[in-house]
């Protein structure tokens, strides 16, 4: 039986991250310990550490490493004390091998602990450029450190072999996250709305996503207020309801709720964080999704759902072509959003898309790979150079 320790650290990460446990805790061949982190333990993020465990999973560590301040130093200090606090639990615990996704804390420091330790590290998400954000060099760094990749699409994967990982370490599996689109079930709008207390029965609405960018964090109130400023436009003129969810932990998300509590109205709506069952839904139901979320290449394509992206956060990723990327400037974000909305030229032209981030089974291909792996075989603890 394989001991696999699972790091965590963001709702939106542990959603993608969900079909992968659920499978493995399914699975008899598998010992599967979950390590609980970050905004996870957060009030001010909706304590997603109570999902967890509602989703059935038993949380054996919590590690806090959150440093609230907003300042550029709390995500390199956070990471010393994941650090610190994961090298303990993993010598405790003995996995055979850990697990994490993308590119934030949780997964430089599980990269770091795990090669100083000899345990086998298996990435989610390697070869996935996002260019001008402290995350891109970090997500390379960890696929260079991990021992095992899964990669969320084939170009993703043919850049991790670029990179001069061996083939054999290599998955093309799709992204987890759509699994859960597949499986979760379908609930009616009328109960969306009574949930969120917003009368989205009975009027369409967008659905907004936006995050501070670490190259220009000092603009994150500015970029957040000229963004809102053009979806509460839209809004009043064409009677549309908008949903929206907090930001993540990243410096300059203050600046964002600031800008949220300087906004929410009768018809504007945000929210710490929703129930996976209400938020697929939600996204089903969307005419649009606003912002700058990873979700908008990597999950809309899979719901045909058209992206208004804002600003340069995540330039440089396969775009299924369902998004299109604008400028912080009112006139064009509000243009954006409203051929989106209203085009249905473009709307059908964006149904026809392929995704080309996998069927939703990708769940089942990570833990056959983990499956196959034979642990007592050395190659692959030691990684050789390819030219």
């Amino acid at each position: 039986m394989k001991k696999i320790m699972a790091v965590t650290g963001i709702r939106s990460e542990y959603d993608i991250l969900y079909p992968v446990l659920k499978e493995l805790d399914e699975n008899d061949n598998f010992d599967l310990r979950i390590v609980a982190t970050g905004a996870h333990l957060s009030d001010w993020h909706g304590f997603t550490l109570d999902k967890i465990k509602e989703d059935g999973f038993e949380v054996i560590e919590c590690i806090d490493y959150l440093l609230m301040t907003n300042r550029k130093t709390q995500r390199s200090k956070g990471v010393g004390l994941l650090i610190e606090g994961l090298t303990q639990t993993v010598e405790r615990e003995k996995p055979d091998i850990l697990v994490f996704i993308g590119d934030r804390e949780e997964s430089i420091a599980t990269c770091i602990v795990g090669n100083y330790m000899d345990i086998l590290v298996a990435h989610i998400g390697g070869g996935d450029p996002v260019y001008g954000n402290a995350d891109d060099p970090v997500r390379f760094s960890c696929t260079k450190l991990a021992h095992i990749h899964f990669a969320t699409a084939k170009p993703y994967a043919e850049n991790i072999k670029k990179l001069g990982e061996e083939d054999f370490r290599i998955c093309f599996s799709g992204n987890p996250a759509l699994n859960n689109i597949l499986t979760t079930k379908k609930i009616d709008r009328k109960e969306i709305s009574d949930f969120l207390n917003l009368d989205i029965e009975n009027s369409e609405y967008i659905v907004v996503l936006k995050h501070p960018m670490s190259s220009v964090v000092d603009d994150a109130y500015f970029q957040m207020k000229v963004s809102m400023e053009a979806i509460e436009e839209f809004s009043e003129e064409s009677d549309i309801k908008v949903v929206g969810i907090y930001p993540n932990t990243d410096p300059g998300s203050y600046d964002i709720l600031k800008v949220i509590d300087e906004t929410v109205n009768q018809n504007i709506k945000f929210y710490k964080t929703l129930p996976r069952e209400i938020f697929v839904n939600l996204m089903r139901n969307a005419k649009v999704l606003v912002g700058n979320s990873s979700m908008g290449l990597l999950e809309a394509p899979f719901y045909k759902l058209p992206v208004v992206n804002i600003g340069n956060r995540q330039q440089g990723r396969l775009n299924a072509g369902n998004v299109k990327f604008v400028d912080y400037n009112k006139i064009d974000i509000k243009e954006s959003i409203k051929k989106a909305f209203f085009d249905e030229e473009y709307r059908t032209y964006i149904q026809s898309l392929d995704n080309p981030y996998g069927d939703g089974y990708a769940h089942k291909k990570i833990v056959d790979f983990l499956e196959k792996i034979d642990l007592d075989d050395k190659k692959w603890y030691v990684k050789k150079l390819l030219s």
